[in-house]
């Protein structure tokens, strides 16, 4: 298929697949039904479980086919050869870590109800690729027909999915920091959970423990940084228990905080057949609904732990050989693979890549003799996972729901969940490795055999707690346990700012109900805002720009409400502050890479150090400031330097800086970077936002970008276990992938409001209430 040139709003609607009608496709045993609802949301109901699998892939890659393929591609180190040589790196690197043969070594470990359920899904998204005309433009921008889907490849996209969202980049800026500052120091600037923020467990227990430093562990570990090759997600849930409901049954309720996709990286839908009826937020390509949804029974949802389930270990490589690595005194051979990158309108890549008994070596020279290795649970072998998505949609009651958890390995979440019995519970699901705690910063020495892994944590010994006297759970990636839980779960967990806020929302309800839910996801009032405040109390009044900011500030509430100029100006005024203290303790050469957090292990450094300094005003502590500063001093220097930077950036009306007009969401299509021609097209509208990332309503940025936001809800939803027809939820952009669908971004405005459509699970109400219905019919 040769490239297009030009793209008008008519190619993008005439690519839309067809929704009506009926449908003949091979491999089907029974007729199904497709309703789509007012937000274009597909409601699947077939005759039995494998026509629901199918239907499901069916019914995704009419929606999401394109999306699927961006993934796909991406996790097998393929999308050079679609957009050319801008993401050969990132080939490289996907290359490296080999989730493809992890994925197939995965889909031939699993049982054969489990596998039927990966190839009838399959055979769904095959199905509408063979009986369509109507591809997703995007293919014919850049020329390409879909190859066939393979039944392992969601399992892949799954992984590309998560393989970012654990610890392994944290454990190289760290390093990066301990070369460059020292261990003492590094310690003192990448900080543990601070004391005084929640625990998961027990619910509303403040963390008593030390503010661990890990300062031996840093020493200890500066000898394996030689030949280092240079290479802050979160979400929200709650549960409360119906002894607090106006309903006297559960509700369950949260949001999940990412990047955003273009499309949404979650999918709304609905399936059902005699074995179950679930609906929720699946991943294209994948079946099930592995992270938020409900049966007829229970209701289920997750957080991001932050576990600790990624090592780095520096190898050693033979120097004339680099097929051996040591190990223990000895030579042992390494897995070697040669990948060719194909890349478009330039030439293949050769690459050579390692395996050593810890994983894929990520980077450095094994043929110059080095090299870091990563060892990672959801690529550590053979793995039986998938089995969990099959068995949790027929989960009868909570029990059932925690036992289908069992064999989940990746990621490590909080798992919250509820009963129509009137059940709520907490389970840490995952698998988190056994190993000693100096594996936990930094790249542990590979040749030594001292910093292996001595199994995984039980599950019946993961963090689990059901029905807790205080008739609620809420988390917010905040840590799990105390110190007295016997085994190592991480360094990093997210501030308990959010969880506090979560927390005070919930305690403050009398008797709430479903729609009542929505005050705490639209709660947008910032801890550390409060703390930051403070320090300007102590400056004298003036009557310039810089004062009338401090005016502002000193009477503002704390909100970060997007109609609000009081935000911008706090930001602006934390952003000069915090960078004036990383000039000061990093140098310029680690405060640029800071300051400009391209991966996860800087951002979440950036997010840790920001708490830590909220502790520091309060507790008047000056180690980390500029000689001759204290913190008045540094607060008025850090007043005007802000304020004249948003000058610069929004002119010299205070009253302009609004918050909601640089604060915002943008939207950007997989295309859109290497076709720039095509993005007005292709990208929704930008979203204005209220929030930060110290807020429940999310919105974090990269100080490099002031207020563009990057991390943000992807989904929001509630679940009410007294009547599923009372549930809700909303995405902020749409349910389609098409970018000239009316249900792109149909949601955008709604979500931008904090507001939720119904989830709706009725059959008759789904019927009479349909936008469009299909049927698949066997051939």
């Amino acid at each position: 298929m040769p490239a297009i040139d030009a793209l008008k709003i008519e190619d993008l609607q005439r690519n839309l697949p067809k929704l009506t009608g009926s449908v003949k496709l091979k491999g089907l045993t029974d007729l199904v039904e497709i309703y789509r609802d007012e937000y274009g949301i597909p409601h699947v109901r077939a005759a039995n479980r494998l026509d629901a699998f199918y239907a499901q892939g069916f019914v995704t890659a009419q929606d999401r086919l394109w999306q699927m393929e961006f993934d796909r591609r991406r996790g097998m180190g393929r999308w050079a050869e679609v957009v050319g040589s801008s993401e050969v790196e990132q080939d490289k690197v996907m290359r490296r870590f080999r989730m493809e043969a992890s994925a197939m070594d995965d889909y031939r470990a699993v049982g054969e109800e489990t596998r039927s359920m990966l190839d009838a899904y399959a055979k769904g998204v095959n199905a509408f690729i063979n009986s369509t005309d109507r591809l997703p433009v995007e293919y014919e921008i850049v020329g390409l027909e879909p190859e066939p889907w393979q039944p392992w490849d969601g399992l892949v996209v799954y992984k590309v999915r998560h393989i970012f969202m654990g610890v392994f980049e944290s454990k190289v800026w760290r390093a990066q920091l301990v070369r460059g500052l020292g261990p003492e120091k590094a310690a003192t600037m990448f900080p543990g959970y601070q004391p005084g923020h929640l625990l998961i467990l027990p619910p509303g227990t403040p963390y008593d423990g030390p503010a661990n430093d890990g300062l031996d562990q840093l020493s200890e570990g500066v000898s394996a940084l030689n030949g280092l090759h240079e290479t802050d997600s979160g979400s929200n849930s709650w549960a409360i228990s119906g002894s607090r409901t106006a309903s006297g049954k559960p509700l369950l309720a949260g949001d999940s905080h990412r990047a955003l996709d273009t499309p949404n990286v979650y999918y709304q839908n609905h399936v059902a057949c005699p074995e179950f009826d679930v609906i929720g937020l699946s991943f294209a390509g994948l079946p099930g609904f592995p992270h938020f949804g409900h049966n007829e029974w229970v209701a289920w949802c997750v957080t991001h732990t932050g576990a600790d389930y990624q090592d780095l270990y520096v190898e050693r490589f033979k120097p004339d050989d680099s097929a051996y690595y040591l190990y223990q005194d000895q030579w042992l051979r390494a897995e070697v693979h040669q990948e060719i990158i194909k890349v478009r309108d330039g030439d293949d890549i050769i690459l050579k890549v390692w395996s050593t008994r810890h994983g894929p070596v990520i980077s450095g020279n094994p043929d110059a003799g080095d090299g870091i290795s990563l060892r990672y649970v959801a690529t550590d072998g053979p793995s039986v996972w998938p089995e969990s998505i099959g068995q949790m949609l027929t989960a009868k009651n909570s029990d059932d729901l925690i036992d289908s958890m069992r064999e989940w390995v990746d990621p490590c979440n909080n798992f919250l969940f509820a009963d129509v019995h009137g059940n709520i519970g907490y389970q840490c699901r995952g698998e988190i490795p056994i190993r000693s705690e100096q594996n936990a910063r930094l790249p542990a020495p590979g040749w030594t055999g001292e910093h292996e892994w001595q199994g995984k944590i039980p599950f019946e010994e993961l963090p689990r707690s059901v029905n807790p006297t205080q008739g609620y759970i809420a988390t917010a990636n905040n840590k799990p346990v105390g110190d007295d839980y016997p085994h190592f779960i991480a360094v990093d967990f997210a501030p308990g700012f959010r969880v506090e806020r979560v927390t005070r929302g919930l305690l403050s309800m009398d008797n709430p109900s479903a729609g009542d839910m929505a005050k705490i996801h639209a709660e947008c009032l910032s801890i550390p805002a409060q703390a930051y405040i403070g320090l300007l109390k102590k400056l004298e009044q003036s009557e310039d720009l810089p004062g009338k900011a401090r005016e502002k500030l000193l009477a503002w509430s704390g909100r970060m409400d997007a109609e609000a100029v009081e935000p911008t100006v706090y930001s602006g005024f934390r952003d000069a502050l915090l960078f004036s203290i990383l000039k000061h303790n990093l140098g310029d050469a680690l405060t640029a890479q800071a300051w400009d957090p391209t991966d996860r292990g800087r951002g979440v450094f950036l997010s840790r150090l920001k708490t830590l300094l909220v502790s520091m005003i309060e507790e008047d502590d000056t180690s980390l400031l500029p000689p001759g500063d204290d913190w008045a001093s540094l607060a008025n220097r850090s007043l005007n330097d802000g304020v004249a930077t948003l000058q610069t950036l929004l002119g010299p009306n205070i009253e302009e800086w609004v918050w909601g007009r640089v604060h915002r969401a943008q939207p950007s299509h997989s295309l859109s970077k290497a076709f720039p021609h095509f993005a007005y097209l292709l990208d929704p509208p930008p979203i204005p936002m209220s929030g930060d990332g110290d807020t429940p309503l999310a919105g974090s940025y990269s100080p490099a970008e002031f207020a563009k936001v990057g991390g943000l809800s992807v989904a929001r939803y509630v679940y009410d276990l007294s009547d599923w027809n009372n549930c809700l939820w909303a995405v902020p952009l749409g349910s389609s992938g098409h970018p000239g669908s009316p249900h792109y971004y149909d949601q955008s405005e709604i979500w931008r409001q904090i507001q939720m459509v119904p989830m709706n699970y009725d059959w008759d109400q789904i019927i009479a209430l349909r936008e469009t219905q299909q049927r698949l019919v066997p051939a």
